[in-house]
């Protein structure tokens, strides 16, 4: 048993996955065994990219790794989120010279309260044009607070 720099067990530190345990007939895993269609833009050996089914934008995309056994990229190893985030930029370029967006939002949600629907790894490329009043952050917060600041470092560096 390994312990962490505060001498806690390891596993007594590890949060459990977000959502639910992965399920081998989610819609991704169906796609990439080939059981159902889907509008391929490419494919590797480590991923398929394809055209959302219901997008937000035109040309909203996705990015999958074909790795299984993992609901989000939090829960993946490290070399194998590398394999996916390898391919982004090349269908993000290519997506925004097809359509001609302002820009592009890449997307990653992680757990249903970041609004994960489909519960394996993937990535949004999603489009924006300019006033297409879709989704947009907040804009701009106060300040963090300098003592929130030195007590958030220290909590998130302590895990590392």
């Amino acid at each position: 048993m390994r312990l962490n720099k505060s001498g806690q067990a390891e596993e007594a530190c590890k949060m459990p996955p977000f959502g639910p345990p992965y399920d081998t007939n989610n819609v991704f895993a169906k796609i990439l065994r080939g059981e159902i269609p889907a509008d391929k833009i490419f494919e590797t050996d480590d991923v398929i990219a394809i055209l959302d089914a219901f997008p937000c934008t035109r040309g909203h995309s996705l990015l999958i790794p074909k790795v299984s056994g993992y609901t989000n990229i939090v829960d993946m190893p490290a070399e194998e989120a590398a394999k996916l985030f390898r391919e982004l930029p090349r269908l993000a370029k290519a997506v925004q010279e097809a359509v001609g967006c302002d820009g592009i939002n890449i997307v990653q949600n992680n757990g249903k309260a970041s609004g994960q629907e489909v519960f394996h790894p993937h990535i949004h490329v999603i489009p924006r044009f300019q006033g297409d009043k879709l989704f947009q952050l907040p804009g701009l917060a106060d300040p963090i607070d300098r003592t929130e600041a030195a007590s958030l470092l220290n909590l998130i560096q302590g895990k590392l």
